[in-house]
C-alpha cells in the first residue's frame, strides 16, 4: 500500500524528505572524470509528431536510439539516475502523458507505478532525488486556459512512499516542477510558474521554506543544479531565459545563479550570463550539468528560423566545446549522466 503524506515545511519535515544516505543522494554523482565520461540522452525529432530519445557518449560516439520512433508519440525530458541504472523520461501520447523508466540499453521500458486518477490527467517532468526516488509533476483538470493544478510529488521507483512536495494551497496559484536535490541533501531547487501572469522563477526549498532565486520577469525555464561538492560550480544553478524576459525578442541565453544567495535582491545581483545572444538572435537553451557538476550540455541553434538544433557540451567557463549530435534534425532537451 502506498503511503501518501503532505509535507509541512518545517525543518523536521524537510529532513524526513531528504533523509537519504550520502552515497545514495542525487548530489553524489562525482563518478570519475564526469566532464568527459558518461552518457548524453536527448530528444530527436525524426518527423512531425514523432520524437524519440537518443543516447550517446559525450563526444557523440556510439549514438543510437534509446526509444523507437512512433507516430504521434513524443518522448522527452529524460533524466539519468545517479547510479546510471535507469533513465526516467516523459512520454506524450495524443490523449495522455506518463513518466516511464528504461535501462540505458533500451530494455525494461515501463511506466512509473505512480497514481494518476481523475482529476489527474498526466504525470510529467521527472527528476531524480536519489538512485531509487523520483520527483515529478502531477497535472490535474479541469482545464480552462491552464490546468487546475500542477503539483510536485515524490515516489520510489517501485511506486512506494508517495509524498507530496508542493506546499498546500498552491493549486490555482502556482505550477511547480523540476525538483532537484543539492549535493549535501540540505535543500531542493524547483521552478514555479505564477499562473496570474505566466511568469516563472526558480526557488530554493529548505527547512525554513521557499526562497526565490531568480526574478519573475526573467521567466527562467529549463534549469539544473550542479552537484559539484566544491569549487566554482558548487551549488550553482544554470538556467535558460528567453530574451532575458523581453517577449518581443527570440534569442535565448544561459545564466547562472548561486543557490545559496541570500534573498531576491542579492540573488538578482549574483546572476551571471554565460551567453550573450541579443545581437545575433542565437538560441542556447536546455542547459544541464555533467555528472561531476563541472561541465554543461546544452542546445545550440543559430536563430529562431533555423530548423536544426544540435547538442553541445562545454566546460564551465566556455572551454572545450564538443558537438554531440551531428546529423540534420531538431535535437533538444539533453541530459548528461553516468554510464
Amino acid at each position: 500500500m502506498r503511503t501518501v503524506r503532505t509535507l509541512i515545511f518545517s525543518t523536521a519535515a524537510f529532513a524526513a524528505l531528504v533523509s537519504l544516505s550520502p552515497a545514495a543522494t542525487a548530489g553524489q554523482r562525482d563518478h570519475g572524470n564526469g566532464g568527459h565520461d558518461g552518457v548524453v540522452v536527448w530528444t530527436s525529432r525524426a518527423a512531425p509528431g514523432s520524437e524519440h530519445l537518443m543516447i550517446a557518449r559525450p563526444d557523440g560516439g556510439d549514438a543510437r536510439p534509446l526509444t523507437a520512433p512512433s507516430p504521434d508519440v513524443v518522448d522527452l525530458n529524460a533524466q539519468v539516475s545517479p547510479d546510471g541504472e535507469w533513465i526516467a523520461y516523459e512520454r506524450n501520447h495524443p490523449e495522455s502523458t506518463e513518466v516511464r523508466l528504461v535501462r540505458p540499453d533500451g530494455s525494461d521500458d515501463h511506466p512509473l507505478d505512480a497514481p494518476c486518477v481523475d482529476p489527474c490527467v498526466a504525470l510529467a517532468l521527472p527528476t531524480w532525488l536519489s538512485a531509487d526516488r523520483l520527483a515529478y509533476s502531477a497535472i490535474s483538470g479541469p482545464f480552462t486556459e491552464r490546468p487546475a493544478s500542477v503539483v510536485l510529488w515524490t515516489t520510489r521507483t517501485d511506486g512506494t512512499h508517495l509524498r507530496r512536495l508542493s506546499p498546500a494551497g498552491s493549486e490555482g496559484v502556482f505550477e511547480d516542477e523540476g525538483a532537484r536535490l543539492s549535493a549535501d541533501g540540505s535543500f531542493l531547487v524547483l521552478r514555479r510558474v505564477k499562473i496570474s501572469d505566466d511568469t516563472s522563477a526558480l526557488f530554493r526549498l529548505d527547512g525554513r521554506g521557499l526562497h526565490r532565486l531568480t526574478p519573475w520577469e526573467l521567466r527562467a525555464e529549463i534549469y539544473d543544479l550542479s552537484t559539484a561538492a566544491h569549487g566554482p560550480t558548487a551549488d550553482l544553478v544554470v538556467f535558460e531565459s528567453y530574451a532575458r524576459g523581453t517577449a518581443e525578442d527570440s534569442f535565448v541565453d544561459l545564466a547562472t545563479v548561486p543557490a545559496d544567495c541570500r534573498g531576491p535582491r542579492d540573488c538578482a545581483r549574483a546572476i551571471v550570463w554565460i551567453t550573450d545572444n541579443g545581437s545575433t538572435g542565437r538560441r542556447n537553451a536546455n542547459p544541464q550539468w555533467s555528472p561531476d557538476g563541472r561541465s554543461l550540455v546544452f542546445t545550440d541553434r543559430s536563430s529562431f528560423a533555423e530548423p536544426n538544433a544540435e547538442i553541445w557540451t562545454m566546460r564551465y567557463g566556455g572551454h572545450h566545446r564538443q558537438q554531440v549530435s551531428t546529423y540534420p534534425g531538431f535535437d533538444y532537451r539533453p541530459a548528461w549522466g553516468v554510464g
